[in-house]
C-alpha cells in the first residue's frame, strides 16, 4: 500500500457529527500499546509503505505520539498525524511535532464560516482553534494539510471552501467524501448529480493551485 492510516485511539474532545469512530472522551483499553504500535511501524517499514498517518479520535491523546513519531522516522517512514482542535492543540504541541521530525500536520476545515464548523464539531471554538493551528504550523515551518468533509451539510459550501483554503498557505488539501459509519451514519448523503458538480470545484482548485488535492472515497473522481 501506498500509505497506512492507523486510528491510534478513539479517545476525543469533540462530538463531530461525522465521526466514522464515535469517538469518546476517554481512551479505549483495547488500544496498541506502545510497543505493540511501534512494532507496527515496523512492520508497515518492511512490506515497503512509504507514508504512515497517526490518526484518531485526537491522536494526541496518546502520551506516546510523540515517540511513535521519532520510531517511524528511524524506519525512514514519512510520518504524519492530524490534532483534534481542541486545548491540547497549542503552539507548544506543534512546535513540539516539528521537533519529533514529523512530516506533515493536518487540519480539520469543513466549513468556510466559524458557526457552521463549531456545529459540525460540536465544540464552540473549534473554527478558532484551528485557524489558529494553522498559524502556528506556519510559524514551525511545518507542512500543512486541510482535510475537508463532503456530505449534504457540507457540499453547499464547498465552492467557498475551496476560496477559502486556497489563502492558507497549505501544501495538501484532502476533500473526504462521507461514509456513513459511525456517528455519521445519521448525515445526509449526495446524489450523483451533485458528486458531478462538486468534482468540477475540486477540478478546478486541482488545476490552479500549486498544492496537492487528494479526493478520498470518490474512486469515480
Amino acid at each position: 500500500p501506498f500509505l497506512v492510516i492507523w486510528e491510534t485511539t478513539q479517545s476525543c474532545a469533540l462530538a463531530c457529527r461525522h465521526c466514522r469512530a464515535s469517538a469518546q472522551p476517554g481512551r479505549d483499553p483495547r488500544e496498541l500499546t506502545t510497543a505493540e504500535g511501534t512494532r507496527l511501524l515496523d512492520q508497515v517499514a518492511e512490506m515497503g509503505t512509504p507514508i504512515m498517518i497517526l490518526s484518531g479520535g485526537d491522536p494526541v491523546n496518546r502520551p506516546d505520539l510523540f515517540d511513535l513519531i521519532r520510531h517511524g522516522k528511524s524506519r525512514g517512514l514519512r510520518m504524519a498525524t492530524i490534532p483534534a482542535a481542541t486545548d491540547c492543540l497549542t503552539r507548544e504541541l506543534v512546535q513540539s511535532l516539528k521537533a519529533a521530525d514529523l512530516d506533515q500536520m493536518a487540519v480539520s476545515i469543513d466549513f468556510p464560516r466559524a458557526e457552521l464548523h463549531d456545529g459540525f464539531r460540536g465544540v464552540p471554538g473549534a473554527f478558532a482553534k484551528t485557524m489558529q493551528a494553522v498559524a502556528w504550523a506556519h510559524e514551525a515551518g511545518l507542512p500543512l494539510q486541510v482535510n475537508t468533509t463532503v456530505c449534504g451539510d457540507t457540499a453547499p459550501y464547498l465552492e467557498e471552501m475551496a476560496e477559502f483554503v486556497q489563502k492558507l498557505g497549505i501544501v495538501f488539501w484532502e476533500v473526504f467524501f462521507l461514509v456513513p459509519m459511525g456517528r455519521g451514519s445519521v448525515l445526509t448523503g449526495l446524489s450523483a448529480a451533485e458528486c458531478e458538480r462538486l468534482f468540477e470545484v475540486i477540478y478546478r482548485v486541482q488545476k490552479k493551485e500549486g498544492f496537492i488535492v487528494k479526493v478520498t472515497e470518490a474512486p469515480h473522481y
